[in-house]
């Protein structure tokens, strides 16, 4: 059953959870795997994206109506959207090994699994 939120839009049956780090491709990606349909198609359809604009199918800049579009059908929160585009999910994930690496015991973790050593690649 569709829910229908104050906004008037309609929740999309199907609108599973992005992932951590998951870029907003992706994730619409999924999405249109979800409904059985191609990513293009989907696109088209859900968020109003046509099909000749390959460029803003990549969403790495999408317009604030796809993202409240993609917002209204899923029930993410349009500022949860746009913190998941290729820059700003490179920036999260960069804080975080700093986050990490700030500590003697973060720092030997990532060098082990990173092959870094003393910021030289081990050969």
């Amino acid at each position: 059953m569709l829910s229908e939120e104050a906004s008037g839009a309609v929740r999309w049956p199907l609108h599973p959870r992005p992932r951590r780090y998951e870029l907003l491709e992706t994730y619409v990606r999924r999405l249109a795997e979800c409904y059985r349909v191609r990513y293009e198609t989907f696109c088209l359809r859900a968020l109003g994206i046509p099909i000749a604009d390959s460029q803003a199918r990549t969403l790495r800049e999408p317009a604030r109506a796809v993202l409240q579009r993609l917002s209204d059908g899923t029930g993410i929160p349009v500022e949860q959207l746009e913190q998941m585009t290729l820059e700003r999910s490179w920036d999260r994930l960069m804080d975080e090994l700093r986050r990490i690496a700030a500590t003697p015991d973060g720092w030997a973790v990532l060098e082990r699994y990173s092959g870094w050593r003393g910021g030289r690649r081990r050969t």
